[in-house]
This record gives structure tokens, sequence and C-alpha cells, in this order.
């Protein structure tokens, strides 16, 4: 029987759950209580219970220079964007257009096994990340905590309580910002289940035309993308 962790609505916000994406003022102190509250429940009555929000690490990849002092029109930056296939399991997201990847932490994310993550509260939830990212992606490297690629770190709670799918899922929403150029970077990372998704690194310019129909995307990357988290929208 597969199970999920969640924790209980009602342990955050007052049950209230902010629409949208938040920042988080104390990231450490939010994980480590995401992490207390939480425990492992059989999937199929997690995704029928809206009492509890099953915890989704949720990572958007980066390519190029995105520090402040770059050009905000840098031809080398870019981001990955996925398009859910079919015969992905969760049919309420088939075909929409993602800018993250993730997914549902479960029992072998409780304990040493898999790539040794950053130590501190969040990282129960980077253990869990990190093998969705393996099992997603083609990777150049087997650890969060090894060159080239750097940890992911938090920048935010999504959350879409106006979906049946949203209900039952709050996001952890994570940046990974590849250290190459958007050429190198199409090379180097791709798709692994290719039969559940499509896509890969794109340009700002190519971003900017898709996400001139918000709507072709789910819900938490156009959280993410108006809340201005991944830089400017489209240049």
């Amino acid at each position: 029987m597969e199970r999920v962790f969640v924790v209980d609505r009602e342990a955050f916000f007052g049950g209230d759950w902010p629409q949208g994406c938040v920042r988080l003022d104390d990231t450490d102190a939010f994980l480590a209580a995401a992490r207390a509250h939480g425990r492992f429940v059989p999937r199929d009555q997690a995704e029928q219970t809206p009492a509890w929000k099953q915890w989704i690490p949720y990572c958007m990849l980066r390519c190029g220079d995105w520090s402040d002092a770059a050009d905000d029109g840098a031809p080398d930056r870019g981001l990955f964007l996925v398009q859910r296939t079919k015969k992905q399991r969760e049919a309420r997201l088939h075909e929409s257009w993602s800018i993250g990847l993730g997914g549902h932490i479960e029992p072998m994310d409780d304990g040493p096994g898999g790539p040794a993550p950053p130590e501190g509260a969040g990282a129960f939830f980077i253990r869990a990340l990190w093998r969705e990212l393996t099992e997603e992606l083609r990777l150049p490297t087997t650890g969060v905590d090894s060159a080239p690629l750097p940890p992911p770190r938090l920048v935010g709670l999504i959350n879409d309580d106006s979906t049946p799918v949203g209900k039952v899922h709050a996001g952890l929403a994570y940046c990974l910002d590849v250290p190459w150029p958007l050429p190198r970077a199409r090379e180097t990372v791709g798709i692994r289940e290719i039969s559940k998704m499509r896509g890969g690194f794109t340009s700002l310019v190519e971003f900017a035309k898709l996400w001139q129909t918000p709507s072709r995307f789910e819900s938490w990357s156009q959280f993410l993308i108006q809340a201005e988290v991944v830089g400017a929208k489209g240049g």
C-alpha cells in the first residue's frame, strides 16, 4: 500500500491556508514544524481527505546568471518547462505546462538512504525532492551537495484550495540554479520519464510566448510566475 506524508490542515494558519504563493520569513522554523506535525498515511485515503495536506516539494530549475547584477535580458538565462502527458497518474494535471517538478514524500525518504542532504530542519524534504528529481530528470550528479549542482533553496509555500487536487496538497517551492548558460543546460539536463512528460530548458522569450495564455499552466506554476519568484515574467 502506497503511503504519503501529510499534516492536519488545522495545524497551520489556524486551518485557513493562504491562497497562492507565500514567502516564508523563517524557512527553518517552518520546515521544522512541517516535519514535526506530519505522518504517513495511505495515499488513496489522503487524496480524498481535505482535512489533510500532502506536502509536495516542488522545484523549479533555472540556468544562466540570475544574480542581481545580471542583465534582465541576458540570453543565457532559461527555465525548465515540462508538459505532463496522459500517462501521468494525476489525471487532473494532464497536458498542463509546469515550471516545477516534484512529488509526494514517501517512507523511504525518512531515513539515511539516498543522497546526503544539507544539515538542518529541511533535510527530510530535500531528500524527498532529490529522489523525485533524479527519477524524473537526467542530471549530471548523484548528490545535492556535490559539484556541479548547488542544493535547492526554499523560496516559499504554494497553496490552491480552489481545485480538487489543490485542496489535498501544499507545495514547498524550491529553486535550483544550474551553473551553465542555456545551450549547455539544454544538453546536460533532460527528462528521464519521457512517457510521462515532455519539455526541457527553454529561453525566456519562448517562455513568454507560452505565458501569454496563463491557463495552459498548472495553478502552482501560475502562482510562482505571478509572484515573480522566477524573475521577471519572460524577460
